[in-house]
């Protein structure tokens, strides 16, 4: 009693308080190897669009059949790994490559299925339809007065009636496109020139006509230069047998 009070130590009011360490407020900052507050980690990159993926998309639009096929199946591969988009393209340039795929095989068997039979020397000898760029001297053909589409026509053998027989093919000399007017004219002359060569008498025969298959401007200009020339039966009838050398 009487005495000075010891000092109390503790966190009391009054007291002597440490140094707080922290990034608490009125802290001091950590010393020397502690760690302080992190950053945080960059953002996740959003994975792009698979090249493999838009390549096939184009190919199976152009009809690139393969490159469609194998740049789609690249993709999916590539995609499955990575995570990356593209999925729903490379299966449209697949399935668009499937179809082409479909549709050229039809036309191969289309065209194998409606070609007609030849013998040895070239003649139709069982009937078929006839692109008119693949029409020879001597084949008779049908569907000349009917159709508006002369890019194919119903060959026959010549022994069948027929409207027409094949009786020259050639090309007309190139250059720029002289215009319809002097290419109906050329080809007149030139067919009338050789229908007597194939028929002597065709020429002044009154039942016979002429018809020619020629190219128009836009095929021209893609180098086609083709005429097709076709005795026919006057008078809308149709003519049996061959006028070769006659």
């Amino acid at each position: 009693m009487g005495g000075y009070p010891e000092p109390a130590y503790g966190p009391g009011p009054g007291t002597y308080q440490e140094p707080a360490y922290g990034p608490g407020p009125g802290g001091y900052p950590p010393p020397g190897g502690y760690p302080g507050p992190g950053y945080p980690p960059p953002p996740a990159q959003k994975p792009g669009t698979n090249g493999f993926a838009i390549a096939s998309l184009i190919f199976g639009i152009i009809g690139g059949v393969l490159l469609g096929f194998i740049f789609g199946f690249i993709a999916l591969s590539q995609i499955k790994r990575t995570g990356q988009n593209g999925r729903g393209l490379a299966l449209a340039g697949v399935i668009l490559s499937s179809m082409w795929t479909i549709i050229i095989v039809l036309a191969i068997i289309l065209a194998v299925t409606t070609a007609p039979t030849r013998d040895t020397g070239g003649s139709v000898t069982e009937g078929g339809s006839i692109s008119a760029t693949a029409l020879q001297v001597g084949d008779c053909v049908n569907g000349l007065r009917n159709s508006t589409n002369l890019s194919s026509l119903p060959g026959v053998p010549c022994a069948q009636p027929h409207e027409g027989e094949v009786f020259a093919v050639f090309d007309l000399p190139a250059g720029d496109y002289p215009g319809s007017a002097a290419v109906d004219d050329q080809v007149s002359r030139e067919c009338n020139d050789r229908l007597t060569a194939y028929s002597p008498s065709a020429g002044s025969d009154p039942d016979v006509g002429l018809f020619s298959v020629y190219p128009l401007e836009q095929n021209w200009n893609r180098g086609d230069r083709q005429v097709v020339c076709l005795a026919t039966a006057a008078s809308g009838s149709t003519a049996t047998g061959s006028i070769k050398g006659k």
